[in-house]
């Protein structure tokens, strides 16, 4: 609501009632009629320039232009109105002097207020609202999108991780059964060797005692004939010990075949993860910290200090325009009018703080620095990705694989010694013939070559394919291949 600015008026009709009446009547009337008039157009002008500075919008500026253009029309009209009073007669002195001291005084007054900065420190403080606000909106909308997209790639990246703990269950779960399966039938092979001695004491000596008159060539022969028919021979396994030790052979294939195919899925999930913490960091936080240094070279030409000193200037200008003027009862009108102006300004300014403070609050710590803790994990999701991380490392299969890397040579080493028992048990057989007994021996060692070779052979094909996803597993390089340090280094943290 505007005040009424009268106390010039009042002053003005003061000074002219203190004036002797002319003797013509006239000039009497006309300034009685000017002040009135003036009067009028001086309200009405002041409550226009109120009016304008309520009605500056961000989509309404140019206030100086139409403030300066609004006064320019005033002293045109208060220009003819003083003339108007002065075209009829000719003035005596004291009506010259009060006639010369109040147009001159108004013009004092209104030249300077068409002068001051307050109407274009409006229009910067609306320009700086409507551009924090726009501002504002993009920036909800950015930070909106990046958080959508951060997520997609996180969703993809957990996923990578989850696979990665579902194939050392899947491995560990595999592992153990052919494991299991595998020192089973060792100690099938083991057992049915031991039976296999008793068997080959028994059946040499029955053959034996069948052929003594035989001469010693013919029961090397037959010595020979027989354990080829039992599949004692190089490259021949009887077969009770044949199945057992075709098991074995086989989950040891599966072994290496199950670790190979995980070692090989390893690299690919943490190819695959990797690709996407480098997509994450090359768009997401990429343009997540150029837009923080878009908005922190913003703030520094744009933040609320700038918009307090847009206030404090207009209000300045509004003070110093005041002091400026001739007489007290102009000064009181200019103090009424600046507390009008300043309602309008306090409102504006009111405004562009509680924007700053809601977009402050808004982005603190997230698109304004510095960033918090909790942005740094909304994006990098650390603490979350170290959970699955530590998930997989407490499974143990580093410590798994090497027990069997431990375990398979021992095993070996048991169906050998079994197997050497075999080769020794007739070399003890003194009732044998020499040539008989080296024809036995030579049979039975070919078959303990053969036999320990087979299962040798894919141990040590076994062997390293545990062995290099064994180092794949291991913590340290769990760590290195499915760090966030990237981000986080991206982050500042």
């Amino acid at each position: 609501m505007s005040s009424t600015y009268g106390n010039r008026i009042s002053e003005l009709n003061d000074l002219l009632a203190q004036l002797p009446a002319a003797a013509n009547d006239s000039i009497n009337q006309n300034f009685s009629s000017l002040v009135k008039q003036y009067a009028d157009l001086r309200q009405s002008a002041m409550n226009d320039l109120l009016d304008l500075m309520a009605k500056a919008s961000a989509s309404n500026l140019g206030t100086s232009s139409k403030w300066q253009a609004r006064i320019a029309r005033l002293r045109s009209d208060y220009k003819d109105a003083f003339a108007r009073a002065t075209s009829d007669a000719m003035l005596p002195p004291a009506h010259q002097l009060f006639w010369s001291n109040a147009f001159d005084s108004e013009e004092t007054f209104f030249d300077t207020l068409s002068k001051i900065a307050t109407p274009q420190r409006i229009d910067d403080l609306l320009q700086h609202q409507d551009n924090l606000s726009k501002l504002f909106g993009a920036l909800q909308d950015t930070w909106t999108f990046l958080l959508s997209q951060n997520d997609g790639m996180k969703t993809d990246e957990m996923r990578a991780m989850d696979d990665l703990d579902k194939m050392v269950q899947e491995l560990l779960a595999e592992m153990d059964d052919y494991w299991r399966k595998a020192l089973d039938n060792s100690q099938r092979v083991a057992d049915a060797i031991a039976r296999k001695i008793d068997q080959l004491k028994s059946g040499l000596r029955n053959l034996l005692g069948e052929q003594l008159s035989a001469a010693v060539e013919a029961i090397v022969e037959i010595v020979k004939k027989w354990l080829i028919g039992e599949n004692i021979k190089p490259e021949g396994t009887p077969d009770d010990i044949d199945g057992p030790a075709e098991a074995v052979l086989e989950q040891l294939k599966l072994m290496a075949e199950a670790a190979a195919e995980k070692a090989r899925k390893y690299r690919e999930t943490v190819h695959s993860y990797q690709d996407l913490v480098s997509k994450q960091k090359g768009s997401v936080l990429t343009m997540f910290n150029k837009t923080r240094q878009d908005v922190d070279q913003f703030l520094r030409s744009n933040g609320i200090a700038q918009a307090q000193g847009f206030l404090d200037q207009a209000k300045a200008g509004l003070d110093s325009w005041i002091s400026s003027l001739p007489t007290s009862r102009q000064r009181d009108d200019g103090s009424a009018f600046r507390d009008d102006i300043n309602r309008t300004l306090d409102l504006v300014f009111r405004r562009t703080k509680d924007l700053d403070d809601q977009f402050k609050s808004k982005f603190q710590g997230a698109l304004l620095s510095p960033l918090s803790n909790e942005t740094i994990e909304t994006l990098s999701q650390q603490h979350l990705f170290k959970e699955v991380l530590d998930k997989i490392k407490d499974r143990d299969l580093p410590e798994k694989l090497a027990n069997i890397q431990e375990e398979l040579p021992e095993q070996v080493i048991k169906i050998d010694d079994k197997l050497r028992e075999l080769v020794e048990s007739v070399s003890e057989m003194s009732e044998l013939p020499d040539e008989a007994r080296d024809a036995a021996r030579e049979m039975t060692g070919g078959f303990r070559d053969y036999l320990r070779d087979r299962i040798k052979s894919q141990v040590e094909m076994l062997l390293p394919i545990i062995d290099e996803l064994k180092k794949e597993m291991i913590p340290a390089n769990l760590d290195q291949d499915l760090n966030r340090e990237e981000l986080m280094n991206m982050l500042g943290s």
